[in-house]
């Protein structure tokens, strides 16, 4: 007796298990391609988009070529094999027929060696442009700072941000010229990673850098990717991929981190960008996932794309409605992110290329 009641649980539990990774993966999605206006490839970026910034001015600091060691053999083959490289992309808003152009990084310790690129935040901070951008070197990752040199389109390395609780991070978010929250997304930095987010582990958290060390900000977290914070600044959003929602958290006086609510979002969200006007939230998505991952495993494999908008309320913490404005599977393979300034938007990808729309449906 005692044999089938465990046989029975053990049978429920995988059950549950295997339907949920299959609603998880997309496998019973069907996908509707639409456009919010003219769309059209930029040329320049073959490898990847993966995160973006838009300042207030309209120039978007994009990171391009990331890698790290939670991707898989056969991606990182196809970065050497096409001799992709961490880069530092400026695409002007204002004058998008400029296309696209890559920034020189300049500082006797910066390293391009291991430079791989993820997370990206800006600020603009009493006439400077200061970009922080999460990279994954090969020993550690780090929050690294950079000066933008308009005149001569240069990176000025400034200052390179690490410490013990920094394990596989994602994102970051800038609160100050010294101060950021980033996303610890995986605990282990080696294939242990995958049962973490296989269970659904919460290994992660938000972390906050207060000028001199990295705390921990946050409870526990699944998977958290990016966020962003909100139009009042009191409010930090955050994906969870792993969980497909948004989480919102309220700023404590000592930059500690209540959740005050979830969003759910029947996708699986990568990063976030706040429309500074709006306070609304853009998210580039993966809605069929089981195609991000051949997609992964094999960059020249098709995957699907998605750009969503969260409208929210005039507090920041509760959505008021959803406008899906990009949906594609044809010509834009593994969308994660979108920014949107004035009527154009642009679109990034993981390790494919970066589309540029002319947005006529808001």
């Amino acid at each position: 007796m005692l044999f089938r009641i465990l046989f029975g649980i053990a049978l429920a539990a995988s059950t549950t298990f295997i339907l949920k990774m299959v609603l998880y993966m997309g496998y019973h999605k069907t996908l509707w391609n639409h456009r919010p206006g003219k769309c059209h490839i930029v040329e320049g970026i073959d490898y990847g988009s993966e995160d973006m910034q838009t300042t207030k001015s309209g120039l978007t600091f994009i990171t391009s070529g990331v890698n790290g060691g939670f991707f898989s053999q056969s991606y990182k083959e196809y970065y050497e094999k096409h001799k992709v490289r961490g880069r530092i992309m400026l695409f002007n808003m204002e004058k998008p027929e400029e296309g696209v152009k890559e920034l020189t990084i300049i500082g006797n310790k910066f390293s391009y060696d291991d430079f791989y690129p993820h997370g990206i935040s800006v600020l603009e901070d009493k006439g400077k442009v200061l970009l922080f951008v999460v990279v994954h070197r090969k020993e550690q990752d780090t929050v690294e700072k950079f000066e933008f040199l308009e005149k001569t389109l240069e990176l000025k390395y400034l200052k390179t941000h690490t410490g013990t609780l920094a394990h596989v991070l994602n994102d970051v978010v800038a609160t100050g010229p010294e101060t950021f929250y980033a996303t610890d997304y995986f605990y282990y930095r080696d294939s242990r990673h995958v049962l973490e987010a296989l269970f659904g582990l919460h290994f992660g958290h938000i972390l906050y850098y207060n000028g001199s060390d990295f705390t921990i900000a946050s409870e526990p977290t699944y998977l958290a990717n990016g966020f962003g914070l909100s139009k009042n600044g009191k409010f930090l959003y955050v994906v969870s991929s792993g969980g497909q929602k948004v989480m919102v958290f309220k700023r404590e006086s000592n930059n500690r981190l209540t959740k005050v609510n979830e969003i759910p979002v029947d996708t699986v969200p990568d990063n976030l960008v706040v429309d500074p006007k709006t306070g609304d939230l853009l998210l580039g998505c993966h809605p069929i996932v089981f195609k991000t991952a051949h997609h992964l495993d094999n960059p020249v494999e098709p995957a699907a794309s998605q750009v969503l908008m969260l409208h929210m309320d005039s507090n920041g913490t509760n959505l008021t409605g959803i406008t899906e404005l990009f949906s594609d599977d044809l010509e834009l393979y593994g969308s994660t992110v979108a920014t949107l300034y004035k009527n154009r938007m642009l679109i990034g990808t993981i390790l494919h290329k970066m589309m540029y729309c002319e947005v006529n449906i808001l």
